[in-house]
């Protein structure tokens, strides 16, 4: 397990700020995730807010008190009397509506939801035909089907979904997919890492908000937009890509990209830090902080309309990303992923030396 030791100073501008203690008590961390807003495209759904209340009581993968079972009909607010890893046999697919999961209840260590053995196939969560769905303060970790094996799946006409403060990462196939007629979702607040091809975003998906998320660790698709309309990607951070791109736009993708800040390391290709096919559809960039020999400027001088997010500089993104994305309370590995650990001396640093942050 690798540790970042240090809060960085990258050309002259302080990045991460913290006066949270690590190790924080989940109370703590569970008050200040609420003192974030759902905003964007889905914020307006009440998930299963004024719905009966299951209490989580059991890890296992299936039975009495399982979250399959809570989440195998509608209209439930999911909350959790025990915290863990939930090692699921086979997929879980949420097909019902007005449904929020909320693992801010759940004591230390929060909830993990992860595969029970190599041989699962398919999403480890799947959300298919639903509507009014909150996911909030949840690990989903290691997908192991490399070729359908993503973490989180939001497809097949779902909407009204907010994905807020989760931790996504190293699925087989991808962290998150959203595709096939999906609309009005946010995905916030979350941190997407190590994983060949991070997030895909494609098939007639409209009505998409992506802000202040960390993509961490991707070779690719951080996030890669693909005949998607009215795409928000607002005050993201996307850090250590490699092989092939950051973000990327193709096929009548709309989308606009404002106040992201592109991290490059000695894995990645500055020039490809944002891709812009020639078959997208038009892409506004505003005051986004992107390495100098990316020539990617946008295609259009219009911003498309879109639902207000909390919208910072793109500096102040990185500092609030960084100090607040992902699951709490944070594990080791989130802490690797924001590069810093809190209350070490501040360093300074170059572009070429926070490769050694990721190893």
């Amino acid at each position: 397990m690798r540790t970042a030791t240090a809060i960085l100073l990258l050309s002259g501008l302080l990045l991460v700020t913290s006066t949270t203690p690590a190790g924080v008590g989940r109370a703590l961390a569970a008050t200040g995730l609420r003192d974030r807003p759902l905003e964007g495209y889905g914020a307006s759904t009440p998930g299963g807010s004024g719905c009966a209340e299951y209490e989580v009581t059991s890890l296992a993968d299936s039975g009495p008190g399982t979250l399959r079972e809570a989440l195998s009909c509608s209209n439930r607010l999911v909350t959790f009397a025990v915290g863990g890893t939930i090692e699921l046999a086979s997929t879980i697919r949420i097909s019902g509506s007005f449904i929020t999961i909320d693992g801010t209840t759940a004591p230390d260590p929060g909830v993990t939801i992860t595969a029970a053995h190599s041989g699962v196939t398919g999403a480890l969560l799947d959300l298919k035909e639903c509507n009014d769905i909150i996911i909030r303060n949840v690990r989903i970790c290691d997908a192991p089907d490399t070729n359908l094996g993503d973490n989180l799946r939001i497809w097949d006409d779902t909407y009204n979904v907010v994905i807020d403060h989760c931790s996504l990462r190293r699925g087989g196939d991808g962290c998150l997919d959203i595709s096939d007629r999906a609309h009005d979702v946010t995905i916030q607040w979350c941190i997407i890492a190590e994983t060949v091809k991070n997030s895909l975003i494609r098939t007639d998906v409209e009505n998409l908000s992506l802000h202040h998320n960390l993509y961490c660790g991707g070779d690719e698709r951080n996030p890669q937009l693909d005949d998607a309309s009215n795409v928000d990607m607002v005050n993201n951070v996307i850090c250590d890509w490699a092989t092939n791109y950051g973000t990327r736009v193709r096929n009548g993708a709309t989308v606009n990209l404002v106040k992201n800040y592109y991290l490059a390391t000695d894995r990645s290709d500055e020039s490809d830090a944002v891709v812009i096919d020639g078959t997208a559809g038009g892409v506004y960039m505003s005051a986004n902080i992107i390495p100098s020999s990316c020539g990617a400027s946008g295609t259009t001088g219009t911003r498309y309309p879109a639902p207000s997010v909390t919208e910072m500089g793109p500096t102040e993104a990185l500092a609030a990303v960084l100090d607040e994305a992902g699951t709490w309370p944070r594990d080791d590995e989130d802490e690797d992923y924001i590069l810093a650990t809190t209350g070490t001396p501040v360093q300074s640093t170059s572009w070429g030396q926070i490769k050694a942050l990721f190893r």
